[in-house]
């Protein structure tokens, strides 16, 4: 199936803003949670490394982490610029639909994939 193109669609600017707010409260939660998972492996690999110093290992002390990404920011302007838009439809591309709506831009993807390495259940 095509997922790319020319193509459009007209949606409605609030209902639109309502997903933007939607999409940006799920990634605020999943940070959050990337975040504690991010502190529990700190914390194992700093008492890890912490352990080999106190018995003479110093070779390769290293932290191996990426910090989790907050980008709730980027919502906020994208919501920012349809609450300034003055029609209530808005036009969207495929591409705008897939990053605004289905929250699976680039970014977004790469942000998700680097959080999702510490995303806990508990």
């Amino acid at each position: 199936m095509r997922t790319y193109g020319n193509r459009t669609i007209k949606i409605s600017k609030f209902d639109l803003i309502e997903k933007i707010k939607q999409n940006q409260k799920e990634h605020i939660s999943e940070y959050l949670n990337a975040v504690e998972g991010f502190k529990k492996e700190a914390t194992k690999q700093l008492e890890d490394l912490t352990r080999r110093v106190g018995t003479g290992d110093i070779d390769d002390i290293i932290l191996q982490l990426t910090k989790p990404i907050n980008n709730s920011e980027n919502y906020d302007k994208i919501l920012e610029m349809f609450e300034w838009e003055v029609d209530t439809i808005v036009e969207l591309s495929q591409d705008e639909f897939k990053e605004y709506v289905q929250d699976e831009g680039d970014e977004s993807a790469n942000i998700k994939f680097i959080n999702s390495a510490y995303l806990t259940t508990s």
